[in-house]
């Protein structure tokens, strides 16, 4: 409690205008990645080859890599909260070995093994939680305070709800008439996809450093 004190009174001691102005940088630099991240959609189109496709799905699993990497980096200043990192930095493996697969099957149409690597990874992520289930309670019950659970969790939601409408061929198909194409829910799709891995780096790079620091999350 002593510790977290003095977090309290460093942050009460700085300068509001400081605080105000890192907090503009920091959405100003957000905001510049989610458009950067759109950059691909001004590649040159080339019929035939899937290169645009392609550049999206090895954007997203750039990006998922260094959210894997951060996380690894963060283990060895975690202390307590090691199983933490742990776990999240085998949940970003799994998905993205995951997205790797959707790039050498879909867009590279080679095979890939990505099933039983997907299964060993996220085995022993619940094997972690398992084994330090009062940690993983504690950080669960305080994740919600923190932006980087904000982020991961607004990446979710995009992958898993919004994802479904707006790549889906019927609600294209529904709003565009007859100038509906095939190739504009798989674009959308990509699009949202590589917006959500932007998020979850994000989210993954804003847990890292707090777990780093082993600052309490609430």
């Amino acid at each position: 409690m002593h510790y977290l004190s003095d977090v309290e009174e460093r942050q009460r001691r700085k300068p509001s205008g400081a605080t105000w102005k890192v907090t503009l940088l920091k959405i100003f630099l957000l905001c510049a990645g989610s458009v950067a991240i759109l950059l691909p959609a001004w590649l040159p189109n080339r019929p035939g080859r899937p290169l645009e496709r392609g550049t999206v799905e090895l954007l997203q699993a750039g990006l998922l890599a260094a959210a894997t990497a951060v996380m690894i980096g963060a283990l060895a200043h975690s202390g307590s909260r090691r199983s933490v990192c742990r776990v999240m930095a085998l949940g970003l493996a799994a998905a993205l070995v995951g997205e790797l697969e959707d790039f050498f099957s879909g867009v590279m149409k080679w095979p890939f093994p990505d099933a039983w690597i997907i299964g060993i990874l996220l085995g022993a992520a619940v094997l972690t939680v398992l084994k330090h289930k009062k940690v993983m309670l504690r950080f669960i019950e305080t994740a919600g305070h923190h932006a980087g659970a904000g982020f991961i969790g607004a990446a979710l939601l995009i992958i898993y709800v919004f994802n479904r409408v707006v790549g889906a061929p019927q609600f294209w198909r529904a709003s565009l008439g007859d100038a509906f194409r095939p190739e504009i829910p798989i674009i959308c799709k990509s699009y949202l996809e590589l917006l959500a891995c932007y998020f979850i780096f994000v989210g993954s790079v804003g847990l890292a450093i707090t777990l780093g620091r082993r600052e309490e999350l609430d």
